[in-house]
């Protein structure tokens, strides 16, 4: 994997906005008697990375599971080409949607060549168990996620980042256009982190043929990783959707002191150019007041940058 500059966002074709093949209507999601996820109208677009946002405990991974098809709407529906997900042949969703959940499980003693090659699956039928197609594939995934020299391994004796790296093989292996991830980034050391995404992002480009991209869904805690990379960014907080949109459109102070609770600046990245949330003053010792530890001069230090960029933004 490389670790150059971010891949550039590139402009997706006007019928991808809004109408792409994967979202949810009125989605109510719950476990037992908790609602999670209440009355969520969702389109991803089509070739395009998508992130979503947001406090713990907001919904997040919950709507992921339930656009892989791994959760039963409580009421409304997930849509895959205009058809209800919880109808359609398992087969088929799998040839279409690959799903990487949060700390997936290995089976026991399996090295990482198998593993990865497990993705392969749902294309292959009993009268032919292996293809070279299929190998390509495998070995391509591993290439992409700097995993091959680690084939031979069992997957139990990995690091969290290196075992991070091969589910990720794992589901680019499975080769469907429509990818979900959630936290993909776990365990990740900072440079295999830009990596990953850096991945993902070159998984959504076109390619050289001209064709649309990978559609990709994520799930991040890191606001600032998921406004340098998404194309469109999704914030939810408390079951429901607070925006959604491009993130130089709707990455505010307001809209993380919504969300997040949290009082910032937000200005451009130096590098991108996309907007780099930096939270208020740090903590300090010595200050007087009500459990407020910070100088006036530090308490004053968000608001008095907020009051000269209007909205929040410089």
């Amino acid at each position: 994997m490389s670790t150059s500059e971010t891949p550039r966002r590139t402009e997706a074709p006007a019928e991808a906005i809004g109408a792409g093949r994967l979202a949810a209507r009125g989605l109510t999601l719950a476990y037992e008697d908790r609602t999670v996820v209440e009355s969520l109208d969702l389109d991803i677009p089509d070739g395009q990375v998508t992130v979503v946002v947001g406090p713990n405990a907001c919904g997040k991974s919950t709507t992921l599971r339930a656009l892989g098809r791994l959760l039963k709407p409580r009421a409304g529906a997930v849509l895959l080409d205009g058809e209800e997900l919880t109808r359609l042949p398992t087969r088929r969703i799998a040839q279409s949607i690959g799903l990487l959940p949060q700390s997936p499980v290995a089976p026991e003693a399996i090295t990482v060549s198998d593993l990865v090659s497990r993705g392969r699956q749902p294309h292959q039928r009993w009268w032919q168990q292996w293809s070279g197609e299929d190998e390509r594939a495998v070995t391509d995934a591993m290439e992409r996620t700097d995993v091959t020299a680690l084939g031979d391994r069992l997957v139990d004796e990995l690091s969290g980042g290196q075992r991070q790296r091969v589910w990720i093989a794992m589901a680019l292996a499975q080769e469907t256009d429509l990818l979900l991830l959630d936290e993909p980034t776990t365990y990740l050391d900072i440079a295999h982190q830009v990596e990953v995404l850096d991945l993902v992002r070159q998984l959504a480009a076109p390619t050289a043929r001209g064709s649309r991209g990978r559609t990709v869904v994520m799930v991040l805690h890191d606001l600032n990783q998921a406004a340098r990379y998404a194309d469109h960014l999704v914030a939810m907080k408390e079951g429901r959707l607070v925006s959604q949109g491009a993130p130089g459109d709707i990455v505010t102070a307001e809209l993380v002191r919504e969300v997040f609770g949290l009082e910032s600046v937000v200005v451009p990245c130096p590098v991108t150019g996309d907007p780099l949330v930096v939270p208020g003053a740090p903590w300090q010792p010595g200050a007087e007041g009500d459990g407020d530890t910070r100088t006036d001069a530090d308490a004053a230090q968000v608001p008095t940058a907020r009051a000269s960029v209007g909205k929040g933004r410089v």
